[in-house]
């Protein structure tokens, strides 16, 4: 896939997180952004990191957080196991992204949100050769009521600092910026839909017509 393609795929969900309409962008901005991602792909070493654990041994990792996650129970269910995936676009990305919002923070948000958006579409891509059979959607720590502090006791159980070099920072989040931890349940399949969703008769996004997904 070129970078054109990889582009125009991942541009939309940037878009999103600069809450920026991607029908109303015109080529001057559209241009900027590629520019962005030609540095940002520069910047990126990606690595991946994943395990299969008994779905229990999740629960069990602290259970007085997991326990009280109807989320995680809801997108386990019928699962006797899981993958955890761990995943960094590296600390360059960092850097560079500070660096930016120093001199030009207009052109750091563009970065930043291709960033965050390149960041799934990489993950995805390695979650597409594990090639894990029948699955669940992926999801993280943070997602509904899953605990965010769940990132942390992952990180330590599975030595990710070592393996990978994601380490944990202040206020639940982690270093490099640009990491995440998230897992599927294996065994059954579901994509992300809102039928699929604990939230469907609650959420705010589908009031105003939106999703949290791209399929």
């Amino acid at each position: 896939m070129t970078k054109e393609e990889i582009f125009n795929r991942i541009f939309p969900l940037a878009c999103r997180y600069m809450r920026a309409d991607v029908l109303k962008i015109d080529k001057e901005f559209s241009d900027k952004a590629f520019e962005a991602f030609k540095l940002l792909t520069k910047d990126v070493r990606f690595k991946g990191l994943d395990e299969t654990v008994k779905t229990v041994d999740i629960f069990n990792l602290q259970p007085e957080l997991t326990g009280r996650s109807e989320d995680l129970s809801f997108y386990l269910e019928g699962c006797e196991e899981a993958v955890i995936m761990a995943t960094t676009l590296g600390v360059d990305v960092d850097s560079h992204s500070k660096k930016l919002q120093a001199t030009d923070m207009g052109f750091a948000v563009i970065y930043d949100s291709l960033a965050s958006s390149y960041l799934e579409f990489l993950t995805d891509e390695f979650e597409k050769e594990l090639d894990l059979g029948e699955h669940t959607f992926r999801f993280a720590p943070g997602y509904g009521d899953i605990p965010i502090e769940l990132n942390y006791i992952i990180i330590d159980s599975f030595g990710i600092s070592k393996k990978i070099g994601i380490y944990k920072a202040s206020n639940n989040l982690m270093l490099p910026q640009k990491s995440m931890i998230t897992m599927c349940g294996l065994g059954k399949q579901s994509v992300p839909t809102c039928r699929n969703c604990i939230r469907l008769n609650s959420c705010s996004l589908r009031k105003d017509n939106l999703r949290c997904y791209n399929s």
